[in-house]
């Protein structure tokens, strides 16, 4: 999307861009401002965040799915004998409510 401006000249323009092009010219370029032998910088990890990589590889290693529990619950409801609880259904979908919120 272009936007015209007309308010301004363009010798205003040209002295803009003559100031910007003279302040680059005066500044060190990042290759000039290092030093040899400069120390490199280095990043250390807390036991924490420790602890928790090695969780995230332990939980990245788990299946998703529990499949004795699906298994179990297919059989179930195969024959009948699943049961359900609308009272804990009902805690668990307020649990979830109030975790969203």
């Amino acid at each position: 999307m272009a936007i015209e401006i007309s308010s301004l000249s363009s010798s205003a323009l040209q002295g803009t861009i003559d100031s910007a092009s003279a302040n680059r010219a005066n500044q060190p370029s990042e290759t000039t401002r290092a030093t040899p032998g400069r120390q490199t910088d280095s990043v250390s990890l807390t036991s924490s965040a420790s602890q928790l990589q090695q969780l995230e590889q332990k939980i990245s290693k788990m299946p998703v799915v529990d499949a004795q529990r699906v298994e179990s619950t297919q059989r179930s409801l195969a024959t009948g004998n699943y049961k359900v609880n609308p009272d804990d259904s009902a805690e668990n979908l307020l649990e979830m409510e109030r975790a969203l919120a």
